[in-house]
């Protein structure tokens, strides 16, 4: 057995003197503590992306296709292109493709002795039988999703809470959709289904109608609509999914999703910056706690370390044995900090008990997001450059006189 790794293992794990025990248990539970913050802020960080991206996803999808030429694609439709849609659906990296119909309304409540009229003004958005209802199946709250599957145009409407409340509105209460056009036009509609998804941005403005009603109010055909909403597997695929669609047809403008919401994406990157921050900061505390653990161990070792250089070990081996006693140690700590880390992310994501301001933070739970591979990196990386780092304190081994250490030791 390699001495160096015998003699480290056996003043590692050998009960330690009351003054170099404490500050090697602290030096430890620093290392745990510092792997522990770590997972955590990356865990929460990408947790919280995921559920942002999510969400602006299943408003928007992650491409639309609309009008090339026109500024405002609210009143230039684009022709339904079956062979286009049927190109784009085979690609690999797309799920849907579904068309889509904006119109801007206004909601309003009908009149009764015991309720006011109220009034809000809405973007409404129109979809069909092929639209992906993912997304606000899982942000429902009451009532149930609206079928435009039927032979006639349905008059069910899909709100949000906050419409809801603004216009003291229940499932199946029924209320009127007015289109200030040159006649304006209105339609009695039907609450069907109540959606929350504490975007709040996207929960005041836009509500969920059968795409055939908005496309009789602007007097379109059937095969004209506002454009395209394309959903795809992952959002990586989003770039060069975008491009591959750009090159099929230069008929239609091609919008990713990242494009159409800059500013939320932007300020979801910048969210990135503080865990960097916090994992250099952490590796630092760890590799100062280390070092100063080492130190003290080499302190207090003084006589040993004089009787072995004395029968002729070198300084090389010696500082190579320190090394490895501060390598157990950073093992220990790193355990343990897997042990903590892991668990409260454990019991965040299965209990949910630290919840949050929905309105202000776009969710009520703080997510947990598994990133395996960025845990492995994490413990990988405090391994390597705290053992690295211990390379520094051992120096002063080299400048122990073997006589004075056994004659004063």
């Amino acid at each position: 057995m390699n001495f160096e790794y015998f003699f480290a293992r056996r003043i590692t794990f050998k009960h330690q003197r009351s003054v170099s025990s404490l500050v090697v248990k602290l030096a430890v539970f620093s290392i745990a503590l510092a792997i522990a913050v770590m997972e955590i802020a990356l865990s929460i960080v990408q947790g919280f992306e995921t559920e942002i991206q999510n969400k602006v996803v299943g408003f928007g999808s992650h491409i639309q296709i609309g009008n090339y030429f026109s500024m405002d694609e609210e009143e230039i439709p684009v022709m339904i292109d079956t062979a286009f849609m049927e190109q784009v659906d085979a690609l690999s990296s797309v799920v849907s493709i579904s068309p889509y119909v904006l119109k801007w309304s206004i909601l309003q409540t009908r009149k009764s002795e015991a309720h006011p009229a109220y009034k809000i003004g809405l973007i409404m958005k129109g979809v069909d039988s092929t639209f992906d209802w993912t997304f606000f199946s899982s942000a429902l709250v009451e009532g149930e999703l609206p079928n435009f599957n039927q032979e006639k145009p349905s008059r069910d409407i899909l709100i949000s809470r906050k419409q809801a409340r603004q216009l003291a509105l229940s499932v199946g209460d029924r209320a009127t959709l007015f289109f200030l056009d040159d006649p304006p036009r209105r339609r009695p509609v039907v609450v069907k289904g109540i959606y929350e998804t504490g975007m709040e941005e996207f929960d005041l403005n836009i509500a969920i109608c059968d795409m055939r009603m908005l496309q009789r109010i602007r007097r379109w055909e059937p095969e004209q609509v506002t454009g395209f909403e394309i959903n795809l597997t992952s959002l990586e695929t989003l770039e060069t999914t975008a491009d591959t669609i750009n090159e099929m047809s230069i008929k239609y403008a091609v919008y990713p999703i990242t494009r159409l919401h800059p500013e939320i994406f932007d300020w979801l990157r910048l969210q990135h910056q503080n865990v960097y921050f916090i994992l250099i900061l952490m590796t630092i505390v760890a590799v100062i706690n280390m070092t100063s653990v080492v130190l003290i161990l080499i302190i207090e070792r003084t006589r040993d370390i004089g009787i072995l250089k004395a029968l002729g070990l070198s300084n090389i081996r010696l500082q190579k044995m320190f090394t490895w006693n501060a390598f157990f140690l950073i093992l220990i700590g790193v355990l343990i900090g897997n042990v903590l880390g892991l668990g409260l992310l454990a019991a965040q994501d299965y209990f949910g008990f630290i919840r949050m301001d929905q309105e202000n933070y776009f969710v009520d739970v703080i997510p947990v997001a598994w990133v395996w591979a960025r845990f492995f990196l994490v413990n990988l990386g405090v391994i390597l450059v705290c053992t690295a780092f211990m390379i520094v304190p051992t120096i002063i081994i080299g400048r122990i006189s073997p006589v004075k250490a056994i004659r004063f030791g």
